[in-house]
């Protein structure tokens, strides 16, 4: 029999509320003790009704707390399970800790309540590993993603490609131990592998988006000294981060700082402006601004429109414009005096806008959301774990072994060894092959509580 375990899942931290969960078979024998109704009279637990509750002990009432009562297997580890709505004071949920632990509870481990969930087939790891993006999650498409996958859109695609796996494994072994009461598999099975190849291949191919949603898009800021980059950082974040100067070379070092553009997290660099200059500190700060747009996703280009275009503009067009990079005509609010059209013929991607006054900003917004758009694969759920992305990837290399073997006439009992290697990788991702030690190091991320 498991352990009764108990936690504070809130963040530790002073608020209005903080929650206490408690897991395991014993939890009303350990919890009922310590409630009282209003009247000082015990109180009945009911399976998924909130009740308002005295928390007390020899007599001394430690807090009141809204107590809901889940009835295994209908609750998320699987087992009794009870939440402890406290009030949020850290002193309080703590003392309230302690005469759960003084019970019999066992104080859990990080990430115990969801390991006893997939332990019980609550969970898999992929719905698992949803519950950290949710809970990381700074974007909607981050949100979205995560989500889906704990709606279970890939889980149910994943386990149907192991289970398949695992059914063409089994027939190819009942020829090699039965050859004369069984059919030649051979030629089925080359069919069946090509179908896997295929679908494991679509899944592998939102990999670039699914990192896209979990790590951002990297955009650099550059341009000649005073087109007012800084000054779009500022208007972009909300808040004025870099410093804003008419003294050309203000910005030395690269400024970053993470926002949301398009439904996206972004990762924002103010870079030094790029000019010729004899001082070698700004030298220095333009190699960085070079070296910061050479490793960004995309380049914002800033030009100022209300003035012509110099060598130091006509520079950064050559090196920046092409296919992916946003041209940003700034100072909209003032008369155009630079060459517009010479700009948009050197750019796919231009807009003009005013970054003092934030007209036309929210350009920028609908441009990141038209060119990395992942709402579409959001909501259908992709791959952002490099775990997942590594093992589907390891089964895709054993599936294309099998079939190359098969293709060449190798026996079917060779053939087999490769298909049992693609199953036990795919099953890795769910959790359907995945060893206790691999059990304990994905939910050791969890915070303790969840």
């Amino acid at each position: 029999m498991s352990d009764t375990i108990c936690a504070i899942a809130t963040a530790p931290a002073t608020a209005a509320l903080g929650i206490i969960r408690v897991s395991g078979p014993k939890t009303k024998e350990f919890l009922s003790p310590l409630l009282q109704n209003q009247k000082g009279e015990a109180v009945l637990l009911c399976p998924r009704k909130a009740t308002l509750c005295r928390i007390v002990k020899n007599h001394e009432v430690y807090d009141e707390a809204v107590v809901t009562f889940y009835e295994g297997p209908r609750s998320y580890t699987g087992e009794d399970t009870a939440e402890l709505c406290c009030h949020g004071g850290l002193y309080v949920l703590q003392s309230v800790l302690e005469l759960l632990l003084e019970a019999g509870c066992r104080m859990a481990e990080p990430g115990e309540f969801s390991k006893q969930a997939f332990l019980n087939g609550k969970l898999d790891l992929l719905k698992a590993q949803a519950v950290i993006d949710l809970i990381e999650a700074t974007s909607r498409a981050e949100q979205k993603n995560a989500l889906s996958q704990l709606e279970g859109h890939l889980s149910k695609r994943i386990a149907a490609l192991y289970d398949r796996l695992v059914t063409l494994n089994t027939a190819l072994l009942a020829y090699v131990d039965f050859p004369e009461e069984v059919d030649a598999p051979e030629e089925d099975t080359l069919l069946e592998l090509e179908k896997i190849e295929r679908e494991l291949e679509e899944l592998l191919a939102g990999t670039r988006r699914g990192q896209l949603i979990k790590e951002g898009l990297n955009i650099a800021i550059v341009g000649a000294p005073n087109v007012g980059k800084s000054t779009l950082m500022n208007q972009l974040l909300g808040y004025d981060r870099s410093i804003v100067s008419s003294i050309p070379g203000t910005t030395r070092d690269t400024v970053t700082e993470g926002c949301r553009l398009g439904g996206l997290k972004c990762h924002l660099a103010d870079t030094a402006g790029i000019r010729n200059t004899a001082d070698p500190i700004e030298q220095q700060g333009i190699s960085i601004a070079r070296k910061k747009a050479e490793e960004a996703t995309v380049v914002f280009a800033v030009f100022d429109g209300s003035r012509p275009l110099n060598e130091e503009d006509l520079a950064l067009m050559e090196t920046f414009g092409k296919e992916g990079n946003l041209a940003i005509i700034n100072k909209a609010d003032q008369p155009k005096l630079a060459n517009i059209e010479y700009i948009k013929n050197k750019f796919i991607h231009c807009v003009e806008i005013s970054a003092r006054t934030g007209t036309g900003c929210e350009l920028l917004d609908q441009w990141v959301q038209e060119q990395y758009s992942v709402e579409d694969t959001a909501a259908e759920g992709v791959l952002t774990s490099l775990f997942q992305t590594q093992r589907l990837t390891a089964g895709l290399r054993f599936v294309r072994k099998a079939i190359e073997g098969l293709q060449m006439g190798f026996t079917p009992d060779l053939a087999s060894l490769d298909i049992t290697e693609a199953a036990s990788a795919v099953g890795e991702v769910t959790g359907a092959t995945v060893t206790d030690q691999m059990i304990d190091r994905i939910f050791s991320r969890f915070c303790v509580g969840k």
